[in-house]
């Protein structure tokens, strides 16, 4: 059977978090006369919209909690139905959750599956199983991760998420994003993109913010994402309480979730762009704000610890350091010319290492093995 070949990812939530942005950028990206896509969408969601606005088929299957065996297994039936009726090559579970339905059904189905990991399992009774289910090849997505499956036995290959350059390079305009959320043009921005949960660092972000001294033009922080898959909703009240309490409310905004075109825009409008997570794998702002020239400054995490070089694209700092943030955010502040050479050196190295074209060209080789070795396979049976 000569390409192109029908694959399908499985995605375990409907909303767009780091993952499911790397899926729809591959999208965008595979060559369409090796590789058709569809989804399995394990709960409903706006991530819908998206992949059909990609001309990227659906199957939505009926959302059940992890413990519901049987809707476990009957999803899984489905799926390997499915598999066999659209012709499906190859199935790519994005994650540890779809992993428990993508690897079975194609099991079932007798399809290669691919499996992206994108952190260390935590060692439950829970994860022990669903390590046990077979996977053609797997897939990390930093270092640490590709290191903790290898210990467990499953060997890996080890790609980056990609960013998207193309569509960093169209964001919005700084006049139209100053107008539609009320960001003083004159102003010095600064961003933080992240969905707000604590371990992401918002918090530290504020008060960094705040132990700056008032200046013309002033520094005014945006940040930049929402809570997501119902974790942490009171999260963002706090935050606000706590820009009250230090005296910058009318210089910290709340934006929101936004298009990739607004997020571009403001990233591309900032001086700087912080990112003070406590735990990272890998950081796709980070790389996404080097691309566009900025220097970033953040916790020494795993993935900004490898996207960044310490005084030569940006600033890392030790984890939940407060005041070597607010020193770090004061002085690179005050330097222009240090964070254009930041800024210029981050761009050259994260265009190298960084982009969607590298990442999609290494998963589509994967992917074009895994289906020849199984067609093999078919024709020797």
């Amino acid at each position: 059977m000569s390409p192109p070949w029908r694959i399908a990812w499985v995605s375990a939530v409907g909303e767009k978090g780091g993952a499911e942005m790397t899926m729809l950028r591959t999208f965008r990206y595979l060559d369409p006369s090796l590789f058709q896509p569809s989804v399995f969408l394990l709960r409903p969601g706006p991530l819908e919209d998206e992949l059909r606005a990609l001309n990227v088929p659906v199957y939505r299957l009926p959302a059940h909690r992890m413990r519901n065996l049987l809707g476990v297994g009957q999803s899984t039936l489905t799926m390997a139905r499915l598999i066999h009726s659209e012709n499906i090559r190859l199935v790519h579970s994005n994650g540890f959750r779809p992993h428990a339905y993508g690897g079975l059904a194609a099991w079932l189905a007798q399809i290669p599956e691919v499996w992206t990991v994108h952190t260390p399992p935590e060692p439950t009774l829970f994860n022990r199983a669903i390590l046990r289910i077979p996977a053609t090849s797997v897939i990390a997505n930093c270092p640490r991760t590709a290191d903790s499956f290898r210990a467990l036995g499953h060997p890996n290959e080890m790609i980056w998420p990609g960013v998207d350059i193309d569509r960093l390079e169209r964001g919005t305009s700084r006049e139209e994003l100053s107008t539609r959320f009320g960001i003083p043009a004159s102003a010095r921005w600064v961003s933080l993109a992240a969905r707000l949960q604590r371990y992401k660092g918002q918090h530290f972000f504020v008060r960094s913010l705040a132990s700056l001294p008032r200046q013309e033009p002033a520094v005014h922080g945006i940040l930049i994402g929402g809570a997501l898959f119902g974790m942490e909703m009171d999260y963002l009240a706090e935050l606000k309480a706590e820009a009250a309490k230090l005296g910058v409310a009318d210089r910290v905004h709340f934006v929101g979730f936004l298009s990739d075109e607004d997020v571009a825009g403001f990233l591309a409008a900032s001086e700087l762009v912080v990112h003070p997570a406590l735990d990272e794998d890998f950081g796709i702002t980070v790389a996404e704000a080097q691309i566009l020239g900025k220097p970033v400054i953040a916790f020494s995490a795993v993935g900004p610890t490898y996207i960044l070089v310490d005084g030569k694209t940006g600033r890392l700092i030790p984890p939940g350091d407060q005041a070597a943030l607010n020193r770090a955010l004061a002085e690179t502040l005050a330097d222009p010319l240090l964070m254009r050479q930041w800024g210029q050196a981050g761009q050259e190295r994260s265009r190298v290492h960084f982009g969607i074209v590298a990442h999609v060209q290494r998963t589509e080789r994967i992917y074009e093995r895994c289906i020849r070795e199984n067609l093999e396979q078919e024709r020797i049976v």
